[in-house]
């Protein structure tokens, strides 16, 4: 493409992408439908930025992130082998592994492509997500403060650990400055987030309060200096106290605990398929265990298998009650699922879906002397663990448009943590 043709064509193409970055968070929070092809013209967008747009100098190391778009593969390699080995498949399993192993490298390419400063911008994304998400969840609750009934989006478990990660976000955000206001851009960005914490108990999400100290931890490290590690560690043991004591002071999350503990109990002793919360999971996990250990390593093939084996053999074997086998289709749990349907392979490339990006923004927290660098990280970071830890009882990767929101905002902080040559900075 001619020089000048290309330079005509660049700028209104970023803002498109930039646009489409920031109506990502807002598309997953207001609505099933809209993430999913957004997803897709941000991969059409990015190929055009890669082949088309990209500056004549190479900005873009391949090698920075080679051996991490490997890694991230593994998943979607074990989904093929997996349904190759059964003779089995459901379609979805392929398109999610793939929107992720595929997507990631696309993705960042194009992002690293993009001024930096442009791409900066996509964090509104998050502010008006969590503004979007706060309204919802309060206008559902209200008159009497009532967990709200938010599976118009996604049930009560998954709004509220998104809106928490949202929350986690906007306030590591208080590092970077967009407007010349700094102090009241700040004291906007700390109500913001603390009113998305707010909502996030509104929805009496138990799993959620796990993933506290690994974000009050990420938080930490933006900070850390050589002369302030104790005052910061005092910081992060007053967080993990103040942490416990809205779980088991605050009477809708503290009752909520309770109420799991009696349930578990229960469950284990005397009534093994009793319609309960945390029974409901627990015979939803046992027969996800009674299929992977029907084939350890590449499990049955397909994430459908899972429904049709707890409503013939799960029943007869007492691991389900009917309602259960007819009413739940997955197992609550995105390791499970991986475990069930893939093997032992497949977990492995969930891990590695989770973890190699989260080791990449850990090294750059724990190498990088710049702030804005070392907040950028710490905000893919949380991204990283965040959804590993949801996912433990929750099915964050329920639906492909959630992978979609997960590749996307995984990209845009590899990129935005990553010094690039050439690049607007």
């Amino acid at each position: 493409m001619p020089h000048f043709i290309q330079n005509k064509l660049a700028s209104p193409v970023f803002l498109t992408f930039i646009l489409a970055l920031v109506a990502m968070p807002l598309a997953i929070m207001s609505t099933q439908s809209v993430p999913s092809p957004l997803f897709y013209f941000l991969l059409v967008l990015s190929l055009f930025i890669v082949i088309a747009l990209r500056p004549a100098q190479n900005t873009f190391r391949l090698k920075t992130f080679s051996w991490l778009f490997a890694l991230c593969a593994v998943f979607v390699v074990a989904v093929v082998v997996s349904e190759l080995v059964n003779g089995r498949s459901d379609g979805a399993g392929f398109e999610k592994a793939l929107r992720f192993s595929a997507g990631l490298p696309l993705l960042v390419a194009a992002c690293c492509y993009v001024p930096r400063r442009w791409l900066s911008y996509s964090v509104f994304g998050v502010y008006a997500a969590l503004v979007f998400a706060i309204a919802f969840i309060v206008v559902l609750a209200l008159p009497d403060f009532i967990r709200p009934e938010t599976s118009a989006v996604y049930n009560a478990v998954g709004y509220g650990d998104l809106t928490f990660l949202l929350s986690v976000i906007t306030l590591y955000s208080c590092n970077v400055t967009f407007t010349r206001f700094a102090r009241a851009e700040k004291i906007l960005k700390i109500l913001l987030g603390l009113l998305g914490i707010a909502a996030f108990v509104l929805t009496q999400t138990r799993s959620g309060w796990v993933a506290v100290p690994f974000f009050l931890l990420f938080g930490i490290m933006i900070h850390m200096r050589e002369n302030n590690r104790m005052r910061l560690a005092g910081v992060f043991l007053l967080g993990l106290v103040l942490a416990a004591a809205v779980t088991l002071t605050v009477p809708g999350i503290k009752d909520r605990v309770q109420l799991g503990e009696k349930e578990f109990t229960e469950c284990i002793t005397t009534d093994s398929t009793k319609l309960s919360s945390i029974c409901i999971r627990l015979q939803l996990w046992r027969s996800t265990v009674a299929i992977w250990e029907e084939n350890p390593l590449f499990g049955s093939g397909a994430n459908k298998y899972f429904s049709e084996f707890m409503k013939t053999e799960g029943v007869q074997r007492g691991l389900v009650s009917e309602v259960v086998a007819n009413q739940w289709g997955e197992p609550h749990n995105d390791w499970l699922q991986a475990l069930s349907s893939y093997g032992l392979f497949g977990v492995l490339g969930l891990f590695l879906v989770y973890f190699a990006p989260a080791a990449v923004f850990v090294k750059r927290m724990l190498r990088t002397t710049n702030e804005e660098l070392r907040t950028y990280a710490a905000m893919g970071a949380a991204v990283c663990v965040g959804f590993a830890v949801f996912g433990l009882s929750e099915l964050m990767f329920r639906g492909l448009r959630t992978m979609g929101f997960y590749t996307v905002i995984v990209a845009v902080y590899l990129a935005l943590s990553t010094r690039i040559r050439g690049v607007e900075h």
